[in-house]
């Protein structure tokens, strides 16, 4: 399914200033006709236009240096004077003669549109007043290429404004087109064949061609007028780009690259031969119309313009018509050099998956787990080499960042020099626990665990060169904790022990600090006692 994604878009006020510059002043009847808009201040509301159909206009309009009455008959009419027809004081005038041979808006200054008659180029304003025209775009962008390639023909145009948008943020501006289908945010990628959305802010602000994506369904819509399709009934807005999604979603022009004249006549064919069938009530067609347009965006058929009647006598003469178109297209490059960065992509975090990627050694991984990732960006590289959408790309990058967080390691056979290791660890071992913070010891011991862990689970040297040096910055750190209150528990049990020895130790008080006298008369006591004791033995036995 097309998602659209939405950004917001800076607003201009070209158009204000260039009108007060070339001092234009926009009269409107009705209030709703601004004339003589600078045609260089609208800004488109589709990326694409069908360069081939602008050539065969241009044809026709321009021959031997001069201007043609086609020139004039399709510009007033896109102005609203329709065949001649304009208003002057009120009452309605008719010049023929004038319609073509000049601009009736500059040849009448004062001329406006009747109450019946509308000008073709249907504008909303937006943020700042500025004008965004929601059809028109290639008559427009015809007109303005015309003024600046050959000087010729006239570079502003009368408006119709339908809408009013001009109080919103651009955000809720561009929200409220893309709800009304007001803005198409689809355009044709030529490189991938399909139709793509593409974010907003891309989207160009003048009507200038080599700012629009050349879109060769839009073109091909244009000359399957009268066999297939009539322009009158149609009622959609950017019909002909529906036209190029239900045309592209059945897989018949897969392979054209529409750089040459004959790709376009091959799909000119084969669009015929399509809508063909889809008019005659082919069931496989009128269900794939039903699946890709009806459904999702309620178009039909007959909102198309589609007849209901196939008309093939009309068809030799618009291939003709075609083929003279892509001949002056080919001979006018400044015509057809065409936007190519409406679809560039954002490839900021491809860049970045890709740059770890290519960080790493594919022999230290998985066959199966590497291969993985390098298909991944070789996809990734496909797609944005194709101009692939936003959407695909982020996809995958995803999908990359997850392929590398899951690769494999190849188990190693590496035999570990773990000195280092152990000599760490017998530094660590001669420690004493609780001389140190609980905290930090046991986060060594961790760390031990963890360095274990990796000989066991055979991680490289560098791993555990790494883990080696951490360990011994943590042993070098650790420093003991404080002392003191080990002293004080220490100094009062000795003190106690001391004093209760001294209890059991202590003499009499009359014998403590007594001069050394005393020890001499004791001395002399028992001298004196043992004497007496020899002396009674004696006479005992004498």
């Amino acid at each position: 399914m097309i998602k659209p994604r939405f950004s917001q878009i800076s607003a201009t006020v070209a158009g204000i200033a260039a009108a007060v510059a070339f001092g234009v002043v926009n009269v409107s009847a009705d209030s709703k006709t601004e004339y003589n808009v600078p045609i260089s201040t609208i800004h488109p509301t589709q990326a694409a236009v069908g360069k081939a159909q602008i050539a065969s206009k241009i044809s026709t309009y321009v021959e031997n240096g001069a201007l043609t009455k086609n020139y004039y008959n399709d510009f007033n009419d896109d102005n609203g004077y329709t065949n001649g027809l304009y208003s002057l004081d009120g009452v309605s005038q008719t010049d023929k003669t004038l319609y073509k041979t000049n601009s009736i808006q500059s040849a009448i200054p004062d001329a406006q549109l009747t109450s019946d008659s509308a000008a073709k180029v249907p504008v909303i304003k937006g943020p700042g007043g500025v004008l965004y025209a929601t059809d028109g775009h290639h008559g427009s962008t015809t007109y303005e290429f015309i003024k600046q390639q050959y000087n010729l023909g006239f570079d502003t145009i009368n408006v119709e404004v339908i809408d009013d948008y001009s109080s919103l943020s651009m955000a809720g501006f561009y929200k409220t087109l893309i709800a009304k289908n007001q803005v198409l945010p689809l355009a044709f990628n030529v490189k991938t064949g399909e139709y793509q959305s593409f974010s907003l802010d891309r989207l160009q602000t003048h009507m200038y061609a080599n700012e629009f994506v050349n879109d060769p369904f839009r073109s091909l819509a244009y000359f399957w007028r009268k066999s297939a399709i009539d322009k009158d009934n149609v009622t959609a807005n950017f019909a002909e780009f529906y036209l190029g999604i239900f045309l592209t979603s059945t897989g018949e022009f897969k392979g054209l690259s529409f750089e040459s004249q004959n790709d376009y006549l091959t799909a000119f064919d084969k669009g015929n031969a399509i809508l063909q069938k889809l008019i005659n009530g082919d069931t496989t067609y009128t269900a794939l119309f039903n699946k890709v347009l009806t459904i999702p965006y309620g178009v039909t058929p007959s909102m198309l313009g589609i007849q209901s009647t196939f008309d093939d006598t009309k068809i030799a003469a618009q291939r003709q018509k075609l083929t003279d178109a892509l001949t002056f297209l080919s001979s006018t490059p400044t015509l057809a050099t065409s936007n190519t960065t409406l679809f560039d992509l954002n490839t900021e975090q491809l860049t970045k998956q890709i740059a770890t990627f290519k960080a790493l050694t594919a022999s230290d991984y998985t066959n199966d787990s590497y291969q993985k990732v390098s298909e991944l960006i070789a996809s990734a590289n496909e797609l944005v080499s194709n101009n692939g959408s936003q959407t695909d790309l982020d996809s995958l990058t995803s999908q990359i960042e997850q392929a590398l967080g899951n690769l494999v390691k190849v188990p190693t056979t590496e035999t570990l020099d773990t000195t280092q290791f152990e000599k760490q660890v017998s530094r660590f071992n001669n420690l004493t626990a609780t001389k140190y913070d609980a905290t930090n010891y046991q986060n060594i011991k961790d760390t031990i665990a963890e360095i274990q862990d990796l000989i066991k689970n055979n991680g490289t040297q560098n791993e555990l060169n790494t883990k080696v040096e951490s360990l011994q910055s943590k042993i070098d750190a650790l420093t003991p904790v404080s002392s003191d209150n080990t002293s004080t528990t220490t100094s009062s049990k000795t003190d106690l022990q001391n004093h209760n020895h001294k209890q059991h130790l202590e003499l009499p008080k009359t014998m403590v600090n007594q001069p050394n006298i005393i020890n001499h008369v004791m001395l002399g006591l028992v001298l004196f006692a043992g004497i007496g004791l020899t002396y009674k033995r004696f006479k005992l036995f004498s």
